[in-house]
């Protein structure tokens, strides 16, 4: 056809969807998933793919684990698991800006294993911030070092990234496969390539502990701990800094023994006691008839300068950073919030000491914004008659500002706070259920898909997380994408492609080394997940891949996984969704990716070459 050997129409019509799929990934003309569908309905009139396999991809192992893995994934968040473990992750980091970095590419490669590095990004985001606000090391020196290493750490299971998700179904759609000796090729297991994933982790925290002053963002201004520089919302409309601290209360204290009231007697109006931990006793708000005693450790809202003198004045003892409380005022579970009185609330006309907020509602209130004026502290807002339109700057737990959300007396005029309930209490079944998923696809011999949904199924079952909150937790977007592309990649195989294209780079290498191929191939696949998605690229590929192997007679799992796991490779430019995730908040610009990214990718594709020619 059109003078070309070999090209059929079939081949044409592949190459012509092929086209259309980059263009339209590319420009971002509609969204990824609707491109998806589309090609379902242009390989269904086209009559590439049989009907009976057209819609196959939502039926596949693949994606039914991905769907598995996001429940998990909410569970593990929702019973405070992650929490928890980023709790003690802070108190080992302390201020230094290379040993939290160092626990933080450790535990977020770890975690990207098992809870794939877009997952691991969006969980430790806040905690980023945090440490950012407790210690004062920029968000940007400990960001880009998190998202790379979640992307390598990714690739320590077979469910730790999408494309090693679809491999196994991928290379079960290429027919009985056999390797390099001739004998049927077993599928991969589910940490066949963690020694791959273990020497790019190994890889990416050498790098940058022995890199980083160059190939980070340098530091222009350090901030200081708890940055009271750049002004806030709260700080702007209230004049209360959002700021924390933790203080311990000596015996030698002139303040010891006396009750929260009196201490707020003697507190500047910018600052709020918000939490108290007395023994195994935390109270968030505490109320004001609590007293504290020697060894109480004491929650602070304010500028840190301000509590200092406070602390030097009556002899507390202020930490550097947030212990205690780091766990507690993580901004996935508590923070500075706002509700107005509307004119309908029955409330209006009474005192706000009357209120008791602390006690009926778990808040404590900081300041009260009324037309142009704010008050603030024990003096002006202890005394406040509400008034309609009344607004409420307070401090509290999530949990209490969504049952205040269900108060007609208020209106909580706050978003994008956390929205479902944390259930602490299941931790301990979050981590059996996800232990079980993982122990009955290592040692019971069931499938990915199987495991995975056992554990979902469970957590749902015991109220780890509710079913709603299931369904919320998975991306259908996600699971649209790779249903849809699925077929595609049967396309490519079916009609001939994959071979016409294995016949021409055969040509252009012919006589060249495996290594040479693999590391060809690894390239291609590299630059083809920049413009398309890298589940879309290892759909497409990885058929190309079986068949250059077989054609040279190599093992056609090490082609096919070099696809895999080269399709992670997007570290000069922010396509990655994990990436992507950090870019706005961290500030950085596409010269910063490509500075840390590029001798990245060239060492990425190096190391996986050689671990996989060493493993096949």
């Amino acid at each position: 056809m059109f003078g070309i050997p070999g090209l059929t129409p079939d081949i044409f019509l592949v190459f012509g969807i092929l086209i259309i799929t980059v263009i339209l990934f590319v420009t971002e003309i509609v969204r990824v998933d609707v491109v998806a569908c589309l090609v379902l309905v242009l390989l269904g009139l086209t009559k590439l793919v049989p009907s009976q396999l057209l819609f196959s991809g939502f039926s596949s192992d693949a994606v039914i684990a991905l769907i598995g893995v996001m429940i998990m994934c909410a569970g593990l968040e929702r019973s405070g698991v992650v929490a928890k473990i980023t709790h003690y992750m802070m108190r080992l980091g302390g201020s230094d800006e290379g040993r939290i970095r160092l626990l933080l590419m450790g535990i977020g490669g770890f975690f990207a294993g098992f809870l794939r590095s877009v997952g691991t990004v969006a969980l430790l985001l806040p905690v980023v911030m945090r440490i950012r606000h407790a210690t004062g090391i920029d968000k940007r020196r400990l960001l880009m070092p998190l998202s790379f290493c979640a992307i390598l750490g990714s690739t320590l299971t077979m469910l730790g990234t999408g494309p090693l998700i679809l491999l196994n179904s991928l290379l079960a759609n290429s027919g009985g496969l056999t390797d390099k000796y001739g004998q049927a090729a077993p599928v991969l297991g589910l940490f066949s390539v963690f020694p791959i994933g273990l020497m790019l982790l190994l890889l990416g925290i050498g790098y940058f502990s022995l890199l980083g002053n160059w190939v980070l963002p340098k530091v222009l201004l350090r901030v200081n701990s708890l940055d009271s520089s750049g002004p806030t919302y709260f700080k702007r409309i209230y004049g209360i800094g959002a700021d924390f601290c933790e203080c311990r209360l000596p015996s030698t204290s002139s303040l010891v023994n006396n009750t929260l009231r009196q201490w707020e007697g003697l507190l500047p109006p910018d600052i709020a006691i918000i939490g108290v931990k007395a023994g195994n006793n935390m109270h968030i708000p505490p109320l004001r008839k609590t007293e504290l005693k020697e060894g109480t450790v004491i929650a602070m809202l304010g500028p840190k300068e301000a509590i200092h003198e406070f602390a030097k004045k009556y002899g507390l003892r202020m930490s550097p950073y947030l212990t205690v409380f780091s766990e507690r005022l993580n901004p996935t579970h508590s923070g500075l919030c706002e509700a107005v009185v509307p004119p309908s609330s029955q409330l209006i006309g009474t005192n706000l000491r009357d209120l008791h907020m602390r006690h009926h509602f778990r808040i404590q209130v900081l300041a009260v914004h009324r037309g142009d004026k704010v008050r603030r502290g024990k003096k002006e807002i202890g005394n406040l008659t509400l008034r309609s339109g009344d607004t409420l700057g307070m401090f509290c737990e999530w949990g209490a500002l969504f049952s205040l959300r269900k108060n007609p007396d208020f209106v909580v005029v706050t978003s994008g706070y956390p929205l479902q309930k944390m259930h602490t209490e299941k931790m301990w079944f979050a981590v059996f259920f996800f232990s079980l998923a993982i122990g009955l696809i290592v040692f019971g011999g069931f499938s990915v898909a199987i495991g995975l949904l056992v554990g979902a199924v469970c957590m749902i079952f015991s109220g780890v997380i509710s079913i709603d909150d299931a369904y919320e937790a998975v991306s259908w977007k996600t699971v649209f994408l790779l249903a849809g592309l699925m077929p595609l990649g049967i396309a490519v195989q079916t009609s001939g492609t994959s071979d016409w294209i294995a016949m021409y780079i055969l040509k252009v290498f012919s006589g060249s080394s495996e290594w040479l191929l693999l590391f060809m191939l690894g390239i291609f696949a590299s630059i083809c997940s920049l413009i398309l998605s890298n589940a879309g690229a290892t759909i497409v590929l990885v058929p190309l891949a079986v068949h250059l192997a077989q054609a040279i007679g190599a093992d056609p799992r090490a082609f096919a996984l070099m696809v895999a796991v080269a399709t992670s490779n997007a570290f000069v430019l922010p396509t990655h969704q994990a990436n992507a995730l950090i870019s706005l908040p961290g500030q950085y610009k596409v010269a910063d990716f490509l500075r840390a990214g590029g001798l990245m990718s060239l060492l990425y594709l190096i190391v996986v070459m050689l671990m996989i020619h060493w493993l096949f």
